[in-house]
């Protein structure tokens, strides 16, 4: 099976002035955590991204707030 890897350059963005359901994150410290963490992992072929990478960086986005109370105290805690 072979394996298609994108490179950073051809990393696909939502084309400008197209909304996308995650704007309440763009521009937060949580979504620059996770936009570089997706880079990095497609840096080192550990992810391939069929999806535009707003989207995911959003989906984690949302994730991570929706769970903020548990892996907040669960940070505490170590």
């Amino acid at each position: 099976m072979t394996k298609t890897v994108k490179s950073r350059e051809s990393v696909q963005h939502v084309p400008r002035g197209q909304p996308h359901p995650y704007l309440a994150w763009e521009r937060t410290p949580l979504w620059r955590a996770v936009e570089k963490a997706v880079a990095d992992l497609v840096k080192n072929q550990d992810l391939i991204e069929n999806e535009y990478r707003e989207y995911i960086v959003g989906h984690i986005c949302k994730i991570v707030d929706r769970r903020k109370k548990g892996i907040t105290a669960q940070l505490r805690e170590n």
